[in-house]
């Protein structure tokens, strides 16, 4: 799914780019009351890319670390001129590490191929459904399967996920802005999909890295998913 997590990636940098320009903006005009929310803006942003761009490369927040470094002794350096020499040493060894970890070839996280046979097999009514395990150990999953004329997407019911794993405040709120609502029982979140919109699994694709990315990033996710076909 790595085109879809580009995709997102180049939607948050859209919307960042958005939300500095609306911020300063109100900073020339001295409209803090509107500044303070394109800031709060600014920081969820952030760490959503920060997120999707560590998945893109492990080794992403590392690098930016070094960067920010280097760019920080740039800056003392014009003020305090007398520990250029010390401050000198310092950005060699970051650029250093820098370099080392730009060398680093980095697989990709998630292979998309066999879950695009799925959907197409799934839409095309050649399987009933399919599991896409996100975390076996803690039984985390989406189910998708198609009623009513919908592609359905079913968080696993709330009763199944395994011991010492709960979906919190902060997943509910983003799993929501997704589009994921609860079933009537309450039991479970899901996902409905007008098969009638549907041409090809870009939006699907789109709406699961979402659920990988943003939501369940700091769950410890599967290296290697696996799908479990039915019928």
């Amino acid at each position: 799914m790595n085109e879809e997590l580009n995709e997102l990636i180049i939607y948050y940098e859209e919307e960042k780019s958005r939300l500095e320009e609306l911020l300063a903006e109100c900073l020339q005009f001295s409209d803090y009351k509107y500044a303070s929310q394109f800031q709060r803006g600014l920081r969820i942003v952030n760490t959503k890319l920060n997120i999707l761009k560590y998945f893109e490369d492990p080794n992403y927040l590392k690098r930016k670390k070094f960067s920010d470094q280097i760019e920080h002794y740039h800056k003392v350096k014009l003020i305090n001129p007398l520990i250029s020499a010390y401050i000198d040493e310092r950005i060699k060894r970051d650029e250093k590490n820098l370099d080392q970890l730009t060398t680093i070839k980095i697989q990709p996280f998630y292979d998309g191929q066999e879950f695009d046979e799925s959907i197409f097999d799934l839409v095309e009514k050649r399987i009933k459904g399919f599991n896409f395990h996100l975390k076996k150990t803690t039984n985390l999953y989406l189910n998708f399967s198609i009623k009513n004329n919908y592609l359905r997407i079913k968080l696993t019911p709330f009763s199944n996920l395994g011991d010492y794993f709960s979906i919190g405040k902060s997943e509910m709120i983003n799993l929501k802005q997704i589009g994921f609502r609860k079933n009537k029982s309450q039991k479970y979140l899901r996902y409905k999909y007008p098969l009638m919109q549907f041409k090809d699994s870009i939006f699907i694709k789109t709406i699961v890295s979402r659920v990988i990315y943003e939501v369940f990033f700091y769950h410890d996710l599967d290296k290697v998913t696996t799908l479990e076909i039915k019928g």
